[in-house]
């Protein structure tokens, strides 16, 4: 990417080191010389002349300044001009140069307009270039494209949910979820954004299933945790996120877990047999810590499903005179 220079005051010291003198009309006639190109949309020499009136006029000194600032603050419109007319030519890595300038100018001179449009096309940019990688699913080169698009502009979220996307298809979980969270925070900033938090929202919850269940096959019940965890901070009320970290609670037997979360998982059920299942856990638990009583209370509200006959038995074990 261009470097930006900086023109500090200091620069005026050229004056000492062999460049020419300068007037203060001569300034003004190549400022003047930079506006007409402007207007013919000539930006490639318009931004050669702007440089040059900032060079010529820190070499003139104070009277002219104005048109220093003058000439600096046409700069970003025109780095971003000339970047949109190479993205309509297609020559997309030439415009990403350009657009890098106005981005850093404006900053600098604080233009936000330039500044907001500039983070847009540059997104969108990234966002056709990674798009052949993405749909030959070539992960890595898409991750290398997307992200230097959701640097430019994470408010993107279209490029955004692709970046996600090739994350967590190529296995980096981590980073996945992290940008379909940030796009689920940006909801909170406009109703725009309504639409695709929606959709990283079903995005999170699908890959963190997936990921819970490979944990719980594998034993891990702390990442099937953290995964049902995660799964809930975005849909609070979800009924297999709940009967995920039972279920691997009760395989792991950590008991007071199962305990502990088992009553608002059960509640969470949208049908009796799902319902029932918690409940047998639930009673299972209590029947491990000794607790006969909450275990038949439990056990008891086993109706539906394929533990309901297992229920009845461990009630009638429980119920059993001590010999």
């Amino acid at each position: 990417m261009k470097k930006i220079k900086f023109l500090l005051a200091a620069v005026a010291m050229m004056a000492v080191t062999g460049l020419s003198a300068q007037t203060v009309n001569d300034v003004n006639t190549r400022y003047n010389e930079a506006a007409a190109l402007i207007q013919a949309k000539d930006f490639p020499a318009a931004i050669a002349a702007l440089n040059e009136t900032v060079e010529m006029g820190l070499n003139a000194g104070a009277d002219a300044s104005a048109t220093v600032q003058a000439a600096q603050k046409l700069l970003p419109t025109c780095y971003f001009q000339y970047g949109l007319d190479l993205c309509r030519e297609q020559k997309f890595e030439e415009a990403l140069v350009e657009l890098d300038s106005a981005l850093q100018y404006a900053q600098l001179f604080q233009d936000v307009k330039v500044l907001g449009n500039s983070r847009k096309l540059m997104s969108q940019i990234y966002t056709h270039l990674g798009g052949d990688a993405f749909n030959a699913k070539q992960w890595d080169k898409a991750i290398e494209i997307f992200s230097k698009g959701y640097e430019a502009n994470p408010t993107d979220t279209t490029l955004a949910l692709y970046l996600a996307e090739s994350y967590a298809a190529s296995g980096d979980y981590d980073n996945g979820m992290k940008i379909y969270h940030d796009v689920v925070a940006l909801e909170q900033r406009h109703s725009r954004y309504q639409e695709p938090a929606a959709a990283a929202r079903e995005k999170i919850i699908y890959y963190e299933t997936i990921r819970a269940i490979s944990a719980a096959e594998a034993g891990n019940a702390d990442e099937v945790y953290a995964c049902a965890d995660d799964i809930l901070s975005v849909d609070p009320v979800n009924a297999n996120a709940y009967l995920l970290k039972i279920q691997a609670a009760t395989n792991s037997q950590n008991w007071q877990n199962v305990i502990e979360w088992g009553e608002t998982a059960a509640e969470m059920q949208t049908n009796d047999v799902e319902k029932s299942n918690i409940y047998y856990m639930l009673g299972a638990a209590y029947q491990n810590t000794e607790n006969k009583d909450a275990a038949i209370a439990n056990y008891n509200k086993v109706v539906a499903g394929p533990n309901v006959a297992n229920a009845k038995a461990q009630i009638d074990i429980l119920n059993k005179p001590a010999a």
